[in-house]
C-alpha cells in the first residue's frame, strides 16, 4: 500500500449529508446562472446558491478535463482551475457545513446526495479546501491532510441502509479488450496480491501451492452473456460475488437528440460485417444493461455485490443531463448495489493499477471503505493529471457502518489466521524440508498477529464490549498457539537451531495462555477461551488442581451452550466438554488421579460420539487437531507425567473422530 491510515474508524458524527435540490424534474435542465438551487445539511434551514456557469462553457471545460485530442496543458489547466472555483464556492455558500464540521478535528465524511442531473455531472472531487477549514484555497479537499476528507455520491433512497459489509470476499474480475489494450495483466496481479492473505494451499498437489480460483474468477475478453452468466451461476452455488471488478474502455453511445450516453466496450458474442465494411468488435454495455448482468433475482431475493468497482475511463461519466438514466456508476448505485467506485474522467493506465493495488487491500481487510477512499486518491496522484480527481463513489453504507466494522475486522483477522492453519496442517501432512515455506507460512501467522494487536489497541475499554473483546483476546490466544505449534515443527528440520526455536515456541505458548485468561476472565460464558487456557495451564504448569473452580464455571457454561443449541451450534460445546472431560483427572490431587480418570474418559467418549456424528466438519476437525496436540507435540515439546498421561487419554479420544478430510 502507499500508506497507512491512521487507527479507527469514521465517526458517525463526522458524516455530513449534504442533498440539493431544485424544482422540477430530475433531467432535462441545463447549468445557467439564472437557475436557483437549494442545500440543505443537518437541521439546518435550506441554503440557496447559484452557479455563474453556461452549459456551453461547462461542456468546453469538460471536454477539456478528458484531455482532448490537441488540448494543451494551458488550457487544461485554466478549465480546471475554472469548475474548481465554482464548485468550491457551491460549498462555502452552504453555512451549515462549517457548523457540522466545526468541533471535531477527526475524519471528516460528506454524503452528497444530488437529484438534479446537471448538478451530478459537476466534478465536486476537483474542489478545493472551502473557507473556514484549515488549508483553505491551498489544497485540494479530498487530498488535504490538514483535514482529512473523504466525499460520497449518493441516490436518494435507492441502497438499503440495512445490509452486511462482506466478511470473506469472492472477487469476479472481468475484463474487455475488443479494439485497445487493457493492463489485464496488472490488474490480475494486483488483485491475486490483495486476496493472498486468504488463498489455501492446493489439496490436490502434495508441494505447496497456492489456489486463489475458491476467491477469484477471472473472465478474459468478457462478453455480456459470459458476465451475466458467471454471476448467475455464482448464486445458484449460494456463494454470490462479493466484490465486482471491471477493466475496460469507455465508449459514448451516440444519441443526436440528447447527447452521448456512455457504455463499457466489451467483446461482441461474434464478429459481424457493419455497412461500411468494417467489423464490428464492440458490444458497447449501458448502465442498464450492466445492471441485469450484476443483478440476480431468485426466489424473491435480489442479490448483488456489495462493491462493484469500472475501471474505465467514463465509467462515472454522467454523459448527457438531459435525459434520465445517468453514468455506469450513478445506474448501478440507483439499482441497489451499495459502493461503486468509477472514473468520471479518462482514468491513466498507471492510475488504474494503483487503484487496484491500493484499494483491495484495504477493502477486503476490512478498512473502513470511507477512508480507503481517501488514501486510494493519494495513491493515484501524479502531478499533471487529475486521476485523483477523476474516481467517483457512490454509496450508501449501512447505517451500523462503524460497529460491523469492528466484528467485520475480527473476523478478516479469524479468516486469515485459518488459511495460516490451512498451511500449517499441509505441511504438517506432506511435510518438507525447505526452510523458506515455513518462513513463509511464519510470515502469515505474525501478520495476522499483528492485525489482531493493533486492532486491540484501539479498544482501550475492552469491558463495554465483553463479547467483542474476550473473542479478540481469544483469537490472539489462538494466533499465538498456532505460531508456537509452527515453531516446534520448525524444529524437527534437520537444519533448524532446534533449542532457540523450541524456546520460542515455549514463549509463545504462555503468551497464548495470557491472552486466554484475559478472554475468559471478562466473559466467563465463553467457554471455548476457558478451555483454551486450562490445556495451556496443564502441559504449562503439570496440574490443575489450582484451576478447579475455573474447571467447573467452563463446564457449566458449555452445558447451558448444548442445553439451548441445535444442528451445527450443538459441535463446539461438544468438543469443549470432551476436552474439559479430559483435563478433568488433572483437577483433583495425585492419588486421585486413577479413580477421577475412568469416569471422566468414558464421559468424555460421550460427547466425542456425538460430535462424530455431526455433519459440521470444521468443528470436527478443530476438536481432532486439538488431541493431536496432547499425542504428538506436547509430550515431546514439554515432556512431563501429565502430558505423558494427557497422551494417553487423548489417543483414545481421537480415534473417535474421523482423519482430517474425510
Amino acid at each position: 500500500m502507499a500508506d497507512q491510515s491512521p487507527p479507527g474508524c469514521l465517526s458517525g458524527s463526522n458524516s455530513i449529508a449534504i442533498e440539493l435540490l431544485r424544482t422540477g424534474t430530475p433531467h432535462n435542465q441545463t447549468l445557467s446562472p439564472g437557475v436557483t438551487y437549494l442545500a440543505l445539511c443537518g437541521t439546518h434551514p435550506p441554503a440557496e446558491f447559484r452557479i455563474s456557469l453556461e452549459q456551453y462553457k461547462f461542456s468546453r471545460y469538460l471536454g477539456l478535463l478528458r484531455y482532448k485530442s490537441g488540448a494543451e496543458a494551458s488550457s487544461i489547466q485554466l478549465a480546471k482551475e475554472a469548475l474548481q472555483e465554482i464548485i468550491t464556492k457551491i460549498f462555502e455558500e452552504i453555512p451549515a457545513l462549517q457548523t457540522e464540521a466545526t468541533g471535531s478535528d477527526g475524519w471528516l465524511h460528506l454524503r452528497l446526495i444530488m437529484t438534479p442531473r446537471e448538478l451530478a455531472m459537476l466534478p465536486f472531487e476537483l474542489a478545493l479546501t472551502p473557507n473556514g477549514f484549515q488549508g483553505a484555497r491551498d489544497k485540494a479537499l479530498l487530498l488535504n491532510p490538514q483535514r482529512l476528507t473523504t466525499l460520497t455520491r449518493e441516490i436518494r433512497q435507492v441502497a438499503p441502509s440495512k445490509y452486511d459489509w462482506p466478511t470473506k470476499p469472492r472477487i469476479l474480475y472481468a475484463w474487455a479488450a475488443p479494439e485497445n489494450p487493457v493492463p489485464a495483466d496488472e490488474h490480475l496481479m494486483a488483485l491475486k496480491a490483495a486476496l493472498l492473505p486468504w488463498v489455501c494451499p492446493n489439496k490436490a498437489k502434495s508441494e505447496p501451492e497456492a489456489d486463489d480460483s475458491p476467491l477469484l474468477t477471472v473472465l478474459p475478453q468478457v462478453k455480456f452473456a459470459q458476465l451475466r452468466a458467471a454471476v448467475e451461476e455464482a448464486v445458484r452455488q449460494n456463494n454470490p460475488y462479493t466484490h465486482i471488478h471491471i477493466l475496460s474502455h469507455g465508449v459514448p453511445l451516440p444519441d443526436p437528440d440528447n447527447g452521448p450516453r456512455f457504455a463499457l466496450a466489451l467483446h461482441v458474442e461474434r464478429l459481424t460485417l457493419k455497412e461500411d465494411g468494417t467489423m464490428l468488435k464492440v458490444d458497447a454495455v449501458d448502465g442498464s444493461r450492466l445492471t441485469d448482468a450484476l443483478l440476480v433475482v431468485q426466489d424473491d431475493q435480489t442479490y448483488c455485490p456489495a462493491v462493484v468497482t469500472i475501471a474505465a475511463c467514463d465509467g462515472g461519466n454522467e454523459g448527457t443531463n438531459l435525459v434520465p438514466g445517468g453514468s455506469l456508476a450513478h445506474v448501478l448505485h440507483q439499482s441497489g448495489i451499495p459502493y461503486v467506485l468509477a472514473s468520471q474522467f479518462p482514468l491513466s493506465k498507471d492510475g488504474s493499477v494503483r487503484l487496484v493495488e491500493d484499494f483491495y487491500p484495504r477493502l477486503l481487510q476490512g478498512e473502513d471503505p470511507r477512508t480507503a477512499l481517501y488514501y486510494v486518491r493519494k495513491a493515484v496522484y501524479q502531478p499533471g493529471i487529475h486521476d485523483w480527481a477523476s474516481l467517483v463513489a457512490y454509496a450508501r453504507f449501512p447505517d451500523d457502518l462503524e460497529d460491523q466494522l469492528q466484528d467485520v475486522q475480527l473476523k478478516v483477522a479469524l479468516e486469515i489466521m485459518k488459511t495460516a492453519n490451512t498451511w500449517t496442517d499441509f505441511l504438517l501432512k506432506h511435510g518438507t524440508a525447505n526452510p523458506d515455506t515455513y518462513a513463509l507460512v511464519e510470515s502469515r501467522i505474525t501478520k495476522a498477529i499483528s492485525k489482531l494487536e493493533t486492532l486491540l489497541k484501539r479498544n482501550p475499554n475492552p469491558a463495554k464490549t465483553p463479547a467483542r473483546s474476550s473473542e479478540h483476546y481469544g483469537l490472539l490466544g489462538s494466533a499465538y498457539k498456532r505460531l508456537a505449534e509452527h515453531l516446534f515443527q520448525q524444529s524437527n528440520l534437520q537444519e533448524a537451531p532446534k533449542d532457540e526455536l523450541r524456546s520460542q515456541s515455549r514463549n509463545a505458548l504462555e503468551t497464548a495462555r495470557s491472552y486466554y485468561k484475559r478472554g475468559y476472565d471478562l466473559l466467563l460464558t465463553n467457554h471455548w477461551t476457558g478451555v483454551q487456557y486450562l490445556s495451556l495451564t496443564a502441559v504449562l504448569r503439570g496440574s490443575l488442581e489450582a484451576e478447579q473452580d475455573r474447571w467447573c464455571i467452563a463446564r457449566f457454561a458449555a452445558e447451558r451452550d448444548l442445553l439451548n443449541a441445535a444442528d451445527h451450534d450443538r459441535a463446539w460445546p461438544l468438543g469443549t466438554l470432551a476436552e474439559l472431560y479430559l483435563l478433568k483427572p488433572f483437577t483433583v490431587p495425585a492419588e486421585s488421579f486413577e479413580t477421577e480418570l475412568t469416569a471422566a474418559v468414558e464421559k468424555a467418549k460421550t460427547y466425542v460420539n456425538e460430535l462424530a456424528e455431526s455433519e459440521y466438519a470444521f468443528a470436527k476437525e478443530s476438536t481432532a487437531r486439538q488431541f493431536e496436540r496432547y499425542v504428538n507435540w506436547w509430550p515431546e515439546s514439554l515432556p512431563s507425567t501429565l502430558t505423558s498421561q494427557a497422551q494417553y487419554i487423548a489417543k483414545s479420544l481421537r480415534d473417535h473422530l474421523p482423519a482430517f478430510g474425510d
